[in-house]
This record gives structure tokens, C-alpha cells and sequence, in this order.
């Protein structure tokens, strides 16, 4: 079941806290300060080095515009001193064990305050444009309840490919960008969050649940977000499919796309990618992936 979101301050005390802190404890701070138009959540757990800039690409805006959670599970890698160091530009931040990754999004989207809530992995990173894009395109188009955008993966230093957002194919695969995605608060509020059972695909079983109940979908095709690539291995490939597989059974209960020979053909798909992939035959898997796929991943010249 999805949780239920209900507004809090303040996480309450937890007996394994390690730290907590933010703009939002200092007392005189936390008072009389406007409503912020967007608030943005990092989970992290030991992310190491990456986290610092991750967290720059958000302190690019002015706090008062856009406030920044960050819900740490507990990390024993330096990341309690870096959100000690940047305690004065976090509107809050919290470390404490949580029982994995949907309850510590679900923390964090209980504390936002903006209207339009973004949710950012630790390790990836916002375009200099991307607050001021999402922020413009949903006030233009006040029915819209969810904005996504594409995707640009690096591999080190380099530009690999960029990955659309296709909300209208959200019944097939997870066809959303989800570091690219932004959601009003007040869906969150009437749909709830993410539901805690699922360990991977919680973005997609959230996504496809809105997207199932009406909620308005907007599109751009501009980059919002970046990640580094993973590569080939896209640890746990087959549990993510099983727990898209359980949730299009929990919405699509009368879709040949929650069926049994559907996740087969899934299965069957990304196997094969695998398996030409490792025999070194790239450029086949590029050519579909950019001219024929449902949703184009287009290699990226390095600039």
C-alpha cells in the first residue's frame, strides 16, 4: 500500500540518530519564512564522494526559492561531516537508519513545504536551468500534476547518451526519467508516496499508480538531470522487471501487460541487450535503442 504523506516539521526521535540539523532548527530561521515554490529530497546511504555534488547542483538557488532535504540512512563515509559542513544552506537534513529506499523518500516528501517536490539520487546532478525550467513550465500549465524531462548519462568525465521521458508509455515499461521528474506537493498529499514494499521499483509502481488514476502528465524535452552511467551490469535487473511486473498487476489488473507472458517478453528483451552487449556488438544495441525503441536513447557527442 502507498503511504500515506502527512506534513511534519521535524522527523520525530529516533534511538539510532546520528545527526540532524538544518535552517529549519535555528530557531529565529524557521519562522515567517515564505512557502519556498520547490522543494528537492536526496536519499543517500554511504554514497561517497559523489554526494558533494549532488548537493552543489541544488544550493545553486537561493535557499528562500528552493528548499533542500537530504534523509540519510546512517552512512559511515564522511557524509555526516558534509552535511555538517553545509548545515547553514540545508533546509533540513537527518541521519538515521530506515528501513530502506521508499521510507526514506516518503520522509523526505513528509517535510517539503513547496508546491513542486523533485527528487534527486545522490550521485546525479541538475542542469543550471533545470529549477527555473520546472518551475516556469508547471505555472504555465497548472493542470499538469507531473513534469518529466530527459535524462543525460555520463560515463566519467564523458557524455554517453540522453534518455527521453515517455509518460504515455507508462502501461508498457518504465518508459519516466526518474531523477528528471517533478511532482506537485498536493498529488503526494491526495495519491500518497511510495509504497514501502517495493525495493526497486518503487519510482515506476508510484508513476504508473498516478498515471492509472488520471493525474495530468506534462512533458519536456529538455534535460533536467544527469547520472553517471552504471554499465552493464544494472545490478538486480531481474528483481527491478519482477516488482514492475507486481506493479502493473496492481493496476492494469485486466492488461495483457500484467501478464505472465508479458514479463517474459520483458525478460527475453533485456537479455538479449545483455547478451550482445557482452559479445561486443554495441553498435546493434545502439542502432535500436535510438531508431527503433519505444523510448530513444540517443548517443551524446562529448562537447
Amino acid at each position: 500500500m502507498p503511504a500515506v504523506i502527512t506534513a511534519h516539521d521535524r522527523l520525530p526521535a529516533h534511538p539510532e540518530r546520528q545527526g540532524e540539523g538544518g535552517l529549519r532548527l535555528r530557531g529565529d530561521a524557521a519562522t515567517g519564512r515564505p512557502e519556498p515554490g520547490l522543494s528537492v529530497v536526496t536519499v543517500t546511504l554511504d554514497p561517497g564522494p559523489g554526494l558533494e555534488r549532488t548537493i552543489r547542483s541544488v544550493l545553486q538557488w537561493d535557499p528562500a526559492r528552493v528548499e533542500y532535504i537530504v534523509i540519510d540512512g546512517g552512512s559511515t563515509d564522511g557524509t555526516l561531516r558534509t552535511l555538517r559542513e553545509m548545515d547553514q544552506r540545508l533546509e533540513y537534513w537527518v541521519s538515521e537508519p530506515d528501513a530502506g529506499i521508499s521510507e526514506a523518500f516518503n520522509k523526505g516528501i513528509s517535510l517539503c513545504r513547496g508546491r513542486i517536490v523533485g527528487l534527486l539520487n545522490a550521485g546525479d546532478w541538475y542542469e543550471p536551468h533545470t529549477l527555473d525550467t520546472v518551475v516556469s513550465l508547471l505555472e504555465e500549465r497548472p493542470e499538469a500534476g507531473v513534469l518529466c524531462g530527459d535524462l543525460q548519462y555520463w560515463q566519467g568525465r564523458n557524455r554517453a547518451c540522453r534518455c527521453e521521458s515517455r509518460p504515455e508509455l507508462l502501461a508498457t515499461d518504465m518508459t519516466v526519467t526518474h531523477p528528471a521528474t517533478f511532482i506537485r506537493r498536493s498529488v503526494y498529499l491526495e495519491h500518497g508516496g511510495f509504497d514501502e514494499s517495493f525495493r526497486l521499483a518503487m519510482d515506476y509502481e508510484l508513476l504508473l499508480r498516478l498515471h492509472c488514476r488520471g493525474v495530468s502528465f506534462l512533458r519536456t524535452d529538455r534535460v533536467l538531470a544527469n547520472m553517471q552511467h552504471q554499465g552493464l551490469a544494472e545490478k538486480a535487473w531481474k528483481e527491478a522487471l519482477l516488482e514492475t511486473h507486481r506493479a502493473r498487476r496492481l493496476h492494469m489488473t485486466d492488461s495483457f501487460r500484467a501478464s505472465p507472458l508479458y514479463l517474459r517478453y520483458l525478460v527475453a528483451r533485456r537479455s538479449t541487450r545483455f547478451l550482445l552487449q557482452g559479445m561486443g556488438l554495441h553498435g546493434m544495441v545502439n542502432l535500436y535503442r535510438e531508431r527503433i525503441a519505444a523510448v530513444r536513447k540517443t548517443r551524446t557527442p562529448d562537447r
